[in-house]
């Protein structure tokens, strides 16, 4: 499948490497592919550096859009209560906030700066500080760019984190969730509040401790040092990392509202990477940050001086792409227009065409029409003729000279005969040979009349229409 946005996150876990790609077209984005290089620092650099270019090179990944995720041990976070006053100098404040933290000219800090959600009646500015020591993160820059990796953005890993649940929700207005990111022996508990990240610590595990209570006392340390009111409640408790499916087992019997990562992030797994959703999801939310526009947490720990920043030009082949698109749908639709024209003016000739032999049928079916019309009417006036007549004068023709009859009677098309003759027994078939008679039939017996000596009759027949 081929994909518009591609977005890859790089986390630092202890000595591993994890690598996560994150694509999509339009929908929130598709977990395509996962690797995790165990020990990158020990082992060769030339095989390491092999690897990766293999996983990418063979995936078809662009470097183009990496996020790379640190420890949290590796940054400083501290939280700024300023006075609303500053706000158009908020960037120079910070800036000395962030000298006031430098102990040494050498020891330096890379830093990015947020604004949190202010609901205080005071109307304060409340603002997330993020430091890095610059030989640290320059450390790690220098590593991966002998890999060929240049990184576009460095944030801490459960920022990332932060990121990719927070897009999944649709409401946190008012709502507290706590993040738990657990490796093989440490666990970072984040809080996040209405979308604020607000707290985040990083604690190690004893050997003889289970999970469940080092995640409870981290919490009550948490909801105390974040001053959570009274009438507030946690959400949620969430569970990511390699060691959460464990964990989770551990802590649901006591708390109900606990859950693990995948089953809250709306990202579609194909099969083959649903057993790395949990361990991945760091890396994932880092890849999501770099892919989206404007995530909730926006951060950037890189140097002004090692970021890419793209300036009009870069934007002009995407817009004649754009353009070009434009064009050909509109060229699109006026072929179906033209093409559409093309076919009526044929149909019209066609029919221009057509229309003297049509006119000739029409004239023809007219005078069908008119025939018609007046056989209808010269069989109704023959059906009005008065047909006794006809019939009196063919039974003249038919009937014997010795045959007399004394009654006709005709009504609704059965005529009645009666008389006398000779022959009578002779008189039906004569009868049925007129093409006036049918069905003729006696009615009644023939008897001898005393006068005259003749048979008396009676027939019946039906005129013949």
């Amino acid at each position: 499948m081929i994909y518009l946005k591609t977005g890859i996150g790089i986390e630092l876990r202890g000595e591993d490497m994890l690598i996560s790609s994150l694509q999509s077209n339009f929908s929130a984005g598709a977990f395509t592919h996962f690797k995790r290089i165990a020990n990158y620092r020990l082992g060769d650099k030339e095989a390491l550096r092999h690897a990766i270019n293999t996983f990418f090179r063979s995936h078809n990944l662009s470097k183009e859009n990496i996020v790379l995720g640190i420890p949290r041990n590796d940054i400083i976070l501290r939280y700024l209560d300023l006075p609303s006053e500053v706000a158009e100098n908020i960037k120079q404040v910070v800036r000395y906030q962030v000298q006031s933290f430098e102990p040494t000219e050498e020891d330096k800090f890379y830093y990015d700066y947020a604004l949190l959600n202010n609901n205080s009646p005071q109307k304060r500015l409340e603002v997330l500080l993020v430091m890095v020591r610059k030989t640290l993160l320059d450390n790690h820059l220098n590593f991966l760019l002998e890999l060929g990796i240049r990184p576009t953005t460095v944030v801490g890993s459960s920022m990332g984190l932060s990121n990719l649940f927070l897009h999944s929700q649709k409401n946190i207005r008012g709502k507290t969730f706590i993040l738990a990111d657990i490796s093989t022996s440490s666990l970072e508990l984040i809080a996040l509040r209405e979308g604020s990240f607000v707290y985040s610590c990083e604690t190690s595990k004893e050997n003889n401790q289970n999970w469940r209570d080092l995640i409870l006392h981290e919490v009550d340390e948490a909801t105390s040092k974040m001053r959570i009111e009274s009438e507030a409640i946690i959400e949620k408790i969430l569970l990511s990392g390699v060691s959460s499916v464990s964990a989770h087992e551990e802590l649901k019997i006591l708390v109900p509202d606990c859950e693990l990562i995948q089953d809250s992030i709306s990202i579609a797994t194909p099969q083959e990477n649903k057993p790395h959703l949990q361990e991945a999801a760091s890396s994932l939310g880092l890849a999501f940050t770099g892919m989206v526009h404007r995530p909730l947490i926006r951060m950037n720990l890189l140097p002004d001086e090692l970021r890419r920043h793209q300036t009009r030009w870069a934007y002009i082949p995407a817009a004649l792409f754009g353009f070009a698109i434009i064009v050909l749908l509109i060229a699109l639709g006026f072929h179906q227009m033209v093409q559409n024209r093309k076919l009526i003016r044929k149909l019209d000739q066609e029919i221009q065409a057509l229309k003297v032999p049509v006119d000739r049928v029409q004239s023809f079916r007219n005078q069908a029409d008119i025939l018609e019309k007046q056989i209808k009417s010269f069989e109704e006036l023959i059906r009005k003729k008065d047909m006794n007549l006809e019939i009196l004068r063919e039974l003249t023709s038919i009937l014997p000279p010795d045959t007399f009859l004394h009654t006709y009677q005709y009504r609704d098309g059965i005529i009645t005969l009666t008389g006398s003759s000779n022959s009578s027994s002779d008189l039906i078939p004569k009868l049925e040979k007129s093409s006036l008679l049918k069905d003729v039939v006696q009615k009644g017996p023939i008897f001898p009349d005393g006068q005259t000596g003749k048979d008396r009759f009676t027939f019946e027949a039906k005129l013949e229409k």
